[in-house]
């Protein structure tokens, strides 16, 4: 079965408290299949995915390095 989806993937992830982190979030995000471009907020903690991707591969990636994230 095939979960991506188009478009724009929303997320807010909790547990990001420095540059550090956001270059983490980046580097396993981006190498999610599909992922053309990314945007992240780290005082807000906003994670904004765009491409094709499979969104729970994306929130999974993102728990296994140690974040909480859900849905924006």
């Amino acid at each position: 079965m095939n979960n991506r989806q188009s478009g724009e993937l929303n997320l807010t992830v909790t547990g990001m408290t420095c540059q550090g982190c956001v270059g983490t979030v980046r580097r396993v995000v981006s190498a999610v299949p599909g992922v053309e471009d990314l945007a992240i907020d780290l005082d807000t903690g906003f994670v904004q995915v765009r491409g094709e991707v499979d969104a729970e591969g994306v929130m999974a990636v993102i728990r296994n390095a140690g974040y909480e994230v859900c849905r924006a």
